[in-house]
């Protein structure tokens, strides 16, 4: 009897143990833990808008032509190329043309001579003599008078005056005033001292005889020399 008390007492123990810690007597709890996380704050990145951009480059083209003895390069750009060609004449002009006279314009085609040119009208090609001037058949004057012709008159369109008083030539060649603008040509010749007035009536003989004085006064070309002669 007495050996058996220790061991009811050590049951006895744990059976009151066991009920201590259903009452929730044993000082923990069954609560579950929670945890609150803070948000972080959040930095928001500012809004961006993108516009698509379109370049165009565009790229010359670039041609290269080589040979023997050289080579060419020729760049073409994108842009228009115009050509334009300029023409020494007028357009009609305010003549001063001698009464019941003939006035057209022509296209000026070829230079024969210092004072014969080939001109076109109206679809018809001639040759036409300047009226009242005379140029040296060769020599200096002849040369430097045929040079001022083509630089003045080829490829030109000019307006071409009739004299009443001057027939055509032996060779037919109509005799005219040719002017450039309100620019008689025939006188250039004259101012210049390249020609001297020719014989014969004309209706503008007394303008011509004053552009020739004036081309004596200032010794140009054939008047240098007073022994020459056209």
């Amino acid at each position: 009897m007495h050996r058996s008390l220790p061991a009811f007492g050590l049951i006895l123990f744990f059976v009151l143990a066991g009920c201590l810690g259903g009452f929730g007597l044993d000082g923990s709890s069954d609560d579950p833990t929670t945890t609150t996380t803070k948000p972080q704050p959040q930095t928001e990145a500012p809004a961006t808008t993108t516009v698509p951009v379109t370049t165009s480059t565009i790229q010359p083209t670039s041609t290269t032509k080589t040979t023997a003895s050289s080579t060419t390069t020729s760049t073409e750009t994108p842009t228009e190329r115009t050509t334009t060609t300029f023409l020494r004449t007028q357009t009609t002009a305010r003549v001063d043309a001698p009464e019941d006279s003939d006035r057209f314009e022509a296209r000026v085609t070829k230079i024969v001579d210092p004072t014969t040119i080939t001109i076109e009208h109206d679809g018809e090609t001639q040759t036409v003599d300047l009226i009242g001037v005379k140029v040296p058949k060769s020599g200096l004057m002849h040369k430097r008078a045929l040079q001022t012709t083509n630089a003045q008159l080829a490829h030109s369109t000019v307006t071409v005056v009739t004299d009443p008083k001057v027939e055509s030539d032996g060779d037919g060649h109509l005799q005219v005033y040719v002017y450039t603008g309100n620019w008689l040509y025939n006188t250039q010749l004259l101012r210049s001292g390249y020609a001297r007035v020719a014989d014969g009536e004309f209706s503008k003989r007394t303008e011509f005889e004053r552009k020739q004085q004036e081309a004596k006064q200032g010794g140009y070309g054939l008047w240098k020399n007073t022994t020459t002669t056209a």
